[in-house]
């Protein structure tokens, strides 16, 4: 691909940036993030933090998670990002549905995707707004990540190093886990006319298709190949996984997210805007 293509990408993701930042809507977004945000460092993780900074002893921890249904965070060796992962799997792919709901539909509607389109491929367009709802995402995830670090960090400098490193895993995770639920919301919003319907098809697709599946499956078994088309199937596997070890799912995201993209594109490319 040349710079004709990229250029108006990035402008667009430009745009997206913009219009999170500088715009009434997008700061009371930002505000309701934080203060949600806020609620689950100050009570969960920080919890966490403060029962491991009690010197408990590694059999009294281990039992006491066990007991809640947290025992697979004892696999991280900082137990604040062990309690992050286990809420960033939830929170974010349901925050995806959320903010990358209306990439195209709404300009669709307004016709200003027609007038945009006059200036810039579909291609443009339609990779422009998804890598702009990635950054946004990343960034909420970066940001995330920072203020459990310093929470991770203030209980104990000695961690600095190996803080980084969970750092650093739980974020190329996260970013692997969001791309296919981005992906799936960029062809739905290309084919629904806005982005409540996007919405309700994401969660419909995401639940009562994997329970569809599932019920198929049982008296098909071949058939329970199907289930790497959900979004977010793997999880459940992902959560008891820690740190690096987490990539070895990375190929069902990355593959899931071409297959929404060629969908999205193809949808792109034939709809009347």
């Amino acid at each position: 691909m040349h710079s004709g293509f990229f250029t108006p990408v990035l402008l667009i993701c430009q745009f997206e940036l913009k219009r999170l930042f500088s715009t009434r809507k997008g700061l009371l977004y930002l505000l309701a993030f934080a203060i949600v945000w806020y609620f689950i460092l100050l009570y969960p993780i920080r919890f966490a933090s403060d029962l491991f900074g009690q010197n408990l002893n590694v059999s009294q921890g281990s039992n006491f998670f066990e007991f809640i249904g947290f025992g697979s965070l004892l696999n991280w060796q900082i137990p604040e990002f062990g309690v992050y992962w286990r809420f960033a799997l939830v929170m974010f792919p349901l925050l995806c549905i959320t903010i990358a709901s209306d990439q195209t539909c709404s300009d669709r509607e307004r016709g200003t995707l027609r007038f945009l389109s006059l200036r810039v491929s579909r291609d443009s367009l339609f990779f422009g707004r998804f890598v702009g709802v990635m950054v946004i995402q990343v960034l909420l995830v970066l940001a995330t990540v920072m203020t459990v670090l310093i929470l991770a960090i203030y209980r104990d400098m000695t961690l600095l190093s190996v803080a980084f490193n969970s750092a650093a895993a739980i974020v190329i995770n996260l970013i692997l886990v969001l791309l296919p639920f981005t992906a799936m919301m960029a062809a739905l919003s290309a084919s629904v006319k806005s982005a409540r319907q996007a919405t309700v098809w994401a969660i419909l697709i995401w639940s009562f298709l994997a329970g569809i599946i599932s019920l198929i499956s049982s008296y098909l078994p071949a058939l329970d190949v199907l289930k790497i088309l959900v979004p977010g199937y793997q999880m459940s596997e992902l959560s008891q996984l820690a740190e690096w070890q987490t990539l070895r799912l990375a190929h069902i995201p990355l593959l899931q997210t071409l297959v929404f993209l060629a969908i999205g594109r193809g949808i792109m490319l034939r709809q009347s805007i």
